[in-house]
């Protein structure tokens, strides 16, 4: 008796490669091709959406441009414009691991008492409509703040009390990235060009001829300079209101405090000042 003979099964053919398969990675390389060539060209052709993006080299023309407008803007008959020199602040980050800087102006602004809600909105309604700057207040209508865009992440502000007679517009950049050939410590520039206001004031502090510094700014339009000279550590008089009397004669008086006087002279803003036992004098010849 023979046991029947046994036939295995044949093994199953090879299923074939899927062309799905191929067709979903070459659909995903061709999309990755796509959109590194679209970066490539947004890198190249858009422009920055944030401010790191925008080196200070880059950003400081803006600053210039902008510090021009908000000095013609601020300078009126009935206030005392002082123009500041572009400083640096070195203590800001960018990430955690990168560092940055941020360049400021500053122009400050002497008005009479209870005028800075008013001037403030003056001011917001002469910049450059572009700017869409903003006056805002607290409720209690005791805390005055300006809000302008000057363009390429450059901020405009200024922030006071209601009754404050003195208060700073500041224009700054925000963190940046640094940038090689900028200059971070700029020495002061010595004046070679003076107002008579500011060589008379000078002569009624003292006796000497003191050195000045100068920081300029170009008006818009390009067609005029503005200008603060300073002198600082002059003797301070006993009695500055005694001293500057002569001064202020003619003059249109905006702040006479004992230890600051802030007048025009025509189109020449002048603020004479004592604290600590020095006096310092500044002269600035606007847009305007």
């Amino acid at each position: 008796m023979t046991a029947p003979a046994y036939h295995p099964a044949p093994p199953p053919p090879a299923a074939p490669r899927p062309r799905r398969r191929w067709l979903l990675t070459a659909i995903v390389v061709a999309w990755a091709l796509l959109l590194a060539g679209f970066a490539a060209w947004s890198v190249r052709k858009d422009p920055p959406t944030v401010p790191e993006q925008r080196d200070i080299a880059e950003a400081l023309p803006v600053v210039q441009r902008a510090t021009g407008a908000v000095l013609l803007a601020a300078d009126a008959a009935d206030r005392v414009v002082t123009l500041g020199e572009l400083s640096f602040d070195r203590d800001c980050a960018l990430t955690p691991v990168r560092d940055g800087v941020e360049a400021s102006r500053e122009v400050t602004v002497r008005v009479r008492a209870g005028a800075l809600p008013a001037t403030l909105d003056a001011i917001a309604r002469a910049l450059p409509a572009e700017y869409a700057a903003t006056v805002r207040q607290n409720t209690a209508g005791t805390r005055y703040g300006l809000r302008a865009d000057a363009g390429e992440f450059v901020g405009v502000d200024a922030t006071a009390d209601a009754g404050a007679t003195v208060f700073t517009m500041v224009v700054s950049t925000g963190c940046r990235p640094l940038s090689d050939g900028v200059d971070l410590a700029p020495a002061p520039v010595a004046a070679t060009e003076v107002p008579a206001e500011f060589t008379a004031a000078l002569r009624a502090l003292t006796p000497t001829a003191p050195s000045a510094t100068s920081t300029e700014v170009a008006c818009p339009g390009g067609g005029r300079t503005a200008r603060t000279v300073t002198a600082d550590d002059l003797p301070a008089p006993a009695d500055l209101a005694r001293a500057v009397r002569g001064l202020v004669a003619d003059a249109q008086i905006v702040q006479a405090d004992p230890q600051a006087w802030a007048y025009r002279v025509g189109a020449v803003s002048m603020v004479v000042s004592a604290s600590a036992g020095s006096a310092r004098v500044a002269a600035t010849t606007g847009c305007r």
